[in-house]
This record gives C-alpha cells, sequence and structure tokens, in this order.
C-alpha cells in the first residue's frame, strides 16, 4: 500500500477535520494524524466523556427509530432522541481513535469505522458498543461504511483499504478490489441497487452484485470524490474539490457537469423527504437543489466553518456536524435559519 510522506502536527480545528476525512491541505496527498500529531491512540482504550462533547469535531450522523447517533474525534459518539429541545448525551466506546463514519441496519443495530480501521457496533441504538475490529500498526483510518440485512457489510478507507462481513461483523475479511489502491472516500448505495465506490485520482467503481465484483467506471475528471448519493429517482450524485459537482442519469456509464456556485470542496449530502437536495462542505457551505438536479444555490450555514456532514431530521429540520459539533437548523427550509447547538434550543447562525 501507498503511505503518506509524514505526519504533520494539527494546529487547528479545520486542519484536523481535513485529515479525519483523509485528506490534507494537498488532497493528493492525505496525511493521517490524531491531534497531537502522534500515531493513533490505541483501539482497545475507553473514550473518555467529556462536557463539551457535543461540541467537539464530529464528522457523521444517522438516525435510528427517532435517535440521533452522532461520532468524531476521539472516539466520541453522542445519542439524542429529541435534538430540538434536549441536550446530546455521550457514551462511551472501546476506543479513543477518530471515528468517521456510521450507519444503521435494521431496528437497533449501528456500526461505527474510524482511523486504526476501528469497526464498532452496537446492538441497542447506540447505548453500548463493542470493538469487532481494529488494526493501529495499519496507521490506515477507514472512512466509510455499508450494512443490509442479513449482515452483510463493506468499510472502506485510505490505500485502497476494503473489509467485508457476512455475519454481522463477527468476523471481518480485508478485500483488494483496485489494483490503483486509491483512498475510498465515500460508498452508498443506488435506489436500483448498484454500490457505488468514489475516491482520489477520480476513482468511480460499481458493483452490481452487492460487492462480489467492482467495475472501474469513466470518470468526469481527475480531481477527488468526498461523497455521492443515490437519488430516489435513481439519478447519482457525486462531488469533491474545489465545488467539482457532477450527475448521472445511467448508473454512472456517462456524467453531465452541474455547476455549484462554490469553489469549496463538497463534503456530504443528503435528500429530504420532499425532494430537495442539500450540499454541505467546506467554507460552511450549504447548497439547496433549485429545479430537481440542474441548479443549487448557496443558502445560509455555518459561515466559514466546515460543514462535515448533513442529516435531515424527522422534525423538518437539518442537523449539521462539523468543527464546532452539531447544530440543528430548525426553520430548514426558510433563509435565515435558527439553530439548537449542543442539544441547547435557540440561537441564530452567524
Amino acid at each position: 500500500m501507498r503511505r503518506a510522506a509524514g505526519i504533520l502536527p494539527v494546529r487547528s480545528r479545520l486542519f484536523l477535520l481535513l485529515i479525519a476525512l483523509g485528506f490534507g491541505v494537498h488532497a493528493s496527498t492525505p496525511i493521517f494524524a490524531q491531534e497531537s500529531g502522534a500515531k493513533g491512540a490505541p483501539a482497545q482504550e475507553v473514550s473518555r466523556i467529556e462536557p463539551l462533547a457535543a461540541q467537539s469535531l464530529l464528522l457523521e450522523a444517522v438516525e435510528l427509530g427517532g435517535r440521533v447517533v452522532a461520532v468524531g474525534e476521539r472516539g466520541h459518539v453522542l445519542l439524542n432522541d429529541d435534538p430540538a429541545s434536549t441536550p446530546w448525551r455521550q457514551v462511551s466506546v472501546p476506543t479513543r481513535a477518530m471515528l468517521t463514519s456510521v450507519v444503521a441496519s435494521g431496528d437497533s443495530d449501528l456500526w461505527a469505522v474510524g482511523h486504526d480501521a476501528v469497526i464498532l457496533h452496537s446492538r441497542d441504538a447506540g447505548e453500548t458498543w463493542d470493538l469487532q475490529h481494529a488494526d493501529p500498526d495499519l496507521e490506515t483510518p477507514l472512512l466509510d461504511v455499508w450494512f443490509e440485512s442479513g449482515g452483510h457489510g463493506l468499510a472502506v478507507g485510505a490505500y485502497g483499504l476494503v473489509y467485508e462481513t457476512f455475519d454481522g461483523g463477527e468476523t471481518w475479511e480485508q478485500r483488494s478490489i483496485d489494483e490503483e489502491e486509491p483512498h475510498f472516500y465515500a460508498l452508498f448505495e443506488t435506489v436500483g441497487g448498484d454500490l457505488i465506490l468514489a475516491g482520489e485520482f477520480g476513482a468511480i467503481l460499481r458493483s452490481e452484485d452487492r460487492g462480489k465484483t467492482w467495475t472501474r467506471l469513466e470518470s468526469p475528471y481527475n480531481g477527488s470524490f468526498f461523497g455521492g448519493i443515490g437519488l430516489s429517482d435513481g439519478t447519482i450524485l457525486l462531488f469533491g474539490l474545489r465545488g467539482n459537482l457532477f450527475s448521472s442519469q445511467d448508473r454512472g456509464e456517462s456524467w453531465q457537469t452541474i455547476e455549484s456556485g462554490v469553489t469549496a470542496s463538497l463534503l456530504a449530502a443528503a435528500q429530504r423527504r420532499n425532494g430537495e437536495i442539500v450540499i454541505v462542505g467546506l467554507s460552511g457551505t450549504l447548497l439547496r437543489s433549485n429545479e430537481g438536479i440542474q441548479s443549487f444555490a448557496l443558502s445560509g450555514g455555518l459561515k466559514r466553518e466546515a460543514i462535515a456532514s448533513v442529516l435531515p431530521h424527522s422534525s423538518g429540520g437539518l442537523i449539521l456536524l462539523g468543527e464546532r459539533g452539531v447544530s440543528l437548523l430548525t426553520n430548514a427550509g426558510a433563509g435565515a435559519e435558527s439553530s439548537a447547538t449542543s442539544g441547547s434550543p435557540g440561537g441564530t447562525l452567524n
């Protein structure tokens, strides 16, 4: 596997976010580190309960049965059953490694992945967690995870790292699916059942058989894709460096450029129940679709603060996660939006 040239000390929360997501200032050369700039904390350590965890760097959240589960730096896992009116509650997990992604499956199962090739599993909607896999000596983070019913799942990350399980994570097998070993940043399923895997150097791979085999698709550009989403009408969106945004209506066989109107890197997206698409990224970028996917408009986000991911909440609001923790946009359909930051209602995004 290719390795980064070295590890640099972290001097800002934004730089930590860039590292956490697997890319540095020069995105073609990922740099992986923890806050101290040293090697990742041993995976067997237990995360510390911290009073300001909801204001720390958080990278992704998922909703399961009305509960929102968020993950981030230092093994932080936070739960909230009513983000509009109650504080976030941190639970302890058996790692202090950076957690980069979380996914739900079924009524109560959750998996989270992160640095040190850590894979965590919860059977009770996030209350307690078990460590299923970790390899600190590998010095490689996992950056996304996907699961389907029946216990089949995939975890992907830097340097082409891929793990697969067929028994709910009781055993994980490492796989090699692309000889170029790009950093894989995004793994998601389309409405038609294809799996799409995207990453650095314009890498796009598609599986038509639930991950058994993969086909590399022609890419519309050579930069990194940091995220993607399969829309309800079958359209695929991929996005990444400097506001680059592309769509495909034919399962990735061809791609069309969409003008995002921004130069900030785009990191994550979600589709709301009304069909609206929301894309977030660096510099507080929050884009909303105007007419289908033909155009996007810059909306009120978190000024100058990196937004790592967005989650539509059942209340109708938008949950944003990033370098200052978690915020709930409670008036998500209007231009001026209020937020509930760290679980406390009220306040204005500035």
